[in-house]
């Protein structure tokens, strides 16, 4: 019921509560309580007496049915679900790995009450605006398997996006989407989050948490502690249903043949669109830093500084990336 009220409310304009009791088939103190659920789930509501409700703006929702007819590979999938609210999409496909060693799983959600980055970080996810799903993947080789798994997973949505029309998209070891448009550290379009769950050393079951900015408007920005940017802000028009399909289509092709042959066959088409190859960066380790020309990476998925004592190595972690501003370089 939720789902059909919030398709009626999705075109912006107010609806009274007798008008859309009347399109469901059931009274208008049914659609009021229904209401205050989509409340409960922190859906942006507004509400005129005299004129009904609506949501802020029109928004093409996410749909089980369209998805499909724009190429969706459920079949990939023991399930897929799609949820209005969410406190993390990760959350829930770590909760489903529990039970779970050798299917695959997928839900995609609206927004999230608590999205959240790598380190920890908040992910912004306001309603129907961007995209924010995450899959559970089974790996049968453990922990030493996975090592360069956020660089495919980001190389797949690269791969979709530029099929898309989407200009300027390049990558940001360990797990960005930025736009490349020549910039020191073009805007951020996007973010992966990989945990892990299961046996480290045999079976493990791997959820791949995924958010992409489709419209980031500046009412976002404010709440954002880094350049961002929306797929529509680089004057692109496209349907959230058909650029999700093809997005996740990308992804499956990629994790199936990582399962199989790991990061070093995607190395050089990665380093093909590394955002920061060639620039002044500085690598924030948790007690120091180190700065250096960045040389992309290696065949693990390791990146690859230039320092003044040689090339250097290093594994994700807890680490981060950034490019020098003129005046440190």
């Amino acid at each position: 019921m939720n789902h059909a009220l919030i398709e009626i409310l999705a075109d912006g304009q107010f609806h009274s509560g007798e008008e859309m009791g009347s399109r469901l088939g059931i009274s208008r103190a049914a659609i009021w309580k229904q209401l205050q659920k989509l409340e409960a789930m922190n859906i942006p509501l507004h509400s005129v007496k005299g004129k009904g409700y609506r949501l802020p703006e029109a928004v093409e929702l996410l749909n089980l049915e369209s998805l499909k007819a724009h190429g969706f590979p459920s079949q990939k999938f023991t399930s897929s679900q799609l949820e209005l609210s969410v406190d993390s999409t990760n959350n829930r496909m770590m909760s489903v790995a529990e039970g779970n060693v050798s299917e695959r799983h997928m839900v995609l959600a609206e927004m999230q009450t608590a999205g959240r980055g790598r380190r920890g970080r908040q992910w912004l996810s306001p309603f129907a605006r961007n995209l924010y799903f995450s899959v559970l993947w089974p790996f049968s080789q453990g922990i030493a398997a996975i090592q360069g798994l956020s660089l495919a997973v980001g190389l797949a949505i690269q791969r979709s996006l530029k099929e898309q029309g989407v200009p300027h998209v390049g990558l940001k070891w360990p797990n960005d989407i930025l736009v490349n448009d020549g910039s020191a550290c073009g805007a951020k379009l996007g973010g992966i989050l990989i945990e892990l769950t299961g046996d480290m050393s045999d079976a493990c079951q791997v959820v791949i948490g995924v958010g992409l900015n489709l419209d980031i408007q500046a009412k976002d920005l404010t709440q954002i502690d880094q350049q961002a940017a929306g797929v529509k802000q680089l004057g692109c028009q496209f349907s959230r249903n058909a650029m999700t399909a093809n997005i996740v289509r990308h992804l499956c092709e990629v994790l199936e043949q990582f399962s199989s042959q790991g990061f070093a066959p995607l190395q050089q088409e990665w380093n093909d669109n590394d955002a920061l190859r060639g620039k002044p960066v500085k690598l924030i380790l948790p007690s120091s830093e180190i700065q250096g020309i960045c040389a992309g990476v290696n065949a693990k998925g390791e990146l690859q500084l230039q320092t003044a004592e040689g090339l250097k190595a290093f594994n994700a972690g807890e680490v981060s990336l950034r490019a020098l501003n003129e005046h440190e370089g």
